[in-house]
C-alpha cells in the first residue's frame, strides 16, 4: 500500500480504519524510517461504542502525535449506500416506493455522541450517502454546537451522494467540510449501472453537487474512498473535470483545475488542520511534494488520467522516482 501511493505521488492520507492495531503498525514503521507518507488516523465508533469510550478517542489524540502519524478525530458509519438501498433518503427511493432506507445511528443517540466528542475538542467524520443522513449528521453537528457553543471543529461528512437543498447552506454555517470524492459520480447517467435509477431524477441536480455545495459557501476536501475506487488522486483529477451533467437543465458540477489541485491538497490538508503545515509549496511549510510527467495546467482535461508522476517526496526523502 505505501509503495504503491508513493508510486502514485501521494503524501498524505486520512485512513478510515480507526483501528489501534493498525496505527501502532504505522508508528512501527515511522520509528524504522520506512513511512513514506504522512496518515491521520480517526477512532472507529460503532453503535456498540459506549459514550465512555471518546475519551480513549481523545487520548489517541496526545497518544499518536508524530510527524507522520496523527489522530485527533472519530469515525462513524451514519448509513450505507443507496445501490442496496442502505443509504437514508428524506424521501423514498425513485425505484422502491416507500422505502426510505436506514440509518446506523437514531437522531437522538447520534446527537449525544456528537456532543460529547464535541466537548472534547475531537473532530468527528461521519460516513452519509443519502441525503436524510446528510440532514441527520448536520443536525447532530448544530446540536453539539448549540450545547458546548462554537469552536473551529472542523466536522465532517463524507460522500455527500446526494443533498436535500435546504441542508445546503448548513455547511458553511457550521463550518462542516463536504469530504467528496469524485471518482464516485458517474461521469455520465450512461457510464453508472443503478445509481441514476435509484436517485431519480428529481434528485440528480444534488447530486454529488460538488460545485452548487462550493456556491453555498462550503469547503470541500477531495480524496478516493480507496480501496472502494482507485487511489490514483489524477483519476480522481479526471472525474472532476471531466464531469457532464445528466440532463441539460441539471446544474454543471465538474470543477476547474485550481480548484481540484487545491481539493487534493491545501483543502485536505484544511480538513485535518494542517492548512498552515502542508497542502502548498511555499518556504516554511512541509517538503512534501510530487513531479508530474507533464504540465497539466497545458494539458487538455480530457487527456489528464495520462499524466503520471516521476518523483515523490515526503518530509523532504525522496520515497519514489521513475
Amino acid at each position: 500500500g505505501l509503495a504503491r501511493a508513493a508510486r502514485l505521488g501521494i503524501t498524505s492520507v486520512h485512513n478510515m480504519d480507526g483501528d489501534e492495531a493498525q496505527v501502532l503498525r504505522y508508528l512501527a514503521l515511522h520509528e524504522a524510517g520506512e513511512m513514506t507518507l504522512r496518515v491521520y488516523v480517526p477512532y472507529s465508533v460503532t453503535p456498540a461504542t459506549p459514550l465512555a469510550e471518546l475519551q480513549e478517542a481523545a487520548a489517541w489524540r496526545t497518544r499518536f502525535h508524530t510527524s507522520h502519524v496523527r489522530a485527533g478525530a472519530i469515525k462513524l458509519f451514519m448509513d450505507g449506500v443507496l445501490e442496496s438501498y442502505t443509504a437514508l433518503m428524506v424521501e423514498p427511493y425513485a425505484d422502491a416506493p416507500g422505502n426510505c432506507g436506514s440509518a446506523l445511528f437514531s437522531t437522538e443517540h447520534f446527537a449525544a455522541i456528537a456532543v460529547e466528542a464535541d466537548r472534547l475538542g475531537l473532530q468527528i467524520f461521519v460516513h452519509a450517502c443519502g441525503d436524510g443522513a446528510v440532514r441527520r449528521t448536520l443536525d447532530g453537528y448544530a446540536h453539539a454546537r448549540r450545547v458546548n457553543g462554537q469552536r473551529d471543529s472542523r466536522h465532517r461528512v463524507e460522500h455527500i451522494e446526494v443533498i436535500h437543498p435546504d441542508d445546503m447552506a448548513r455547511f458553511a454555517r457550521l463550518g462542516v467540510i463536504a469530504s467528496m470524492q469524485p471518482l464516485h459520480a458517474p461521469l455520465t447517467r450512461h457510464s453508472a449501472e443503478v445509481w441514476p435509477a435509484r436517485a431519480g431524477q428529481a434528485r440528480w441536480p444534488l447530486s454529488f453537487a460538488w460545485q452548487t455545495l462550493r456556491q453555498a459557501g462550503a469547503h470541500l476536501a477531495l480524496g478516493s474512498d480507496w480501496p472502494v475506487v482507485t487511489m490514483n488522486p489524477l483519476a480522481g483529477f479526471h472525474a472532476a473535470l471531466n464531469r457532464e451533467p445528466w440532463r441539460d437543465d441539471d446544474p454543471v458540477q465538474r470543477q476547474t483545475l485550481a480548484q481540484t489541485i487545491a481539493g487534493y491538497t491545501h483543502d485536505a490538508a484544511y480538513a485535518e488542520f494542517q492548512e498552515h503545515e502542508k497542502g502548498q509549496l511555499r518556504t516554511g511549510m512541509l517538503a512534501d511534494m510530487v513531479l508530474l510527467s507533464e504540465d497539466i495546467f497545458a494539458t487538455p482535461v480530457a487527456d489528464i488520467a495520462r499524466v503520471h508522476p516521476l518523483l515523490t517526496i515526503c518530509h523532504g526523502r525522496i520515497v519514489f522516482a521513475e
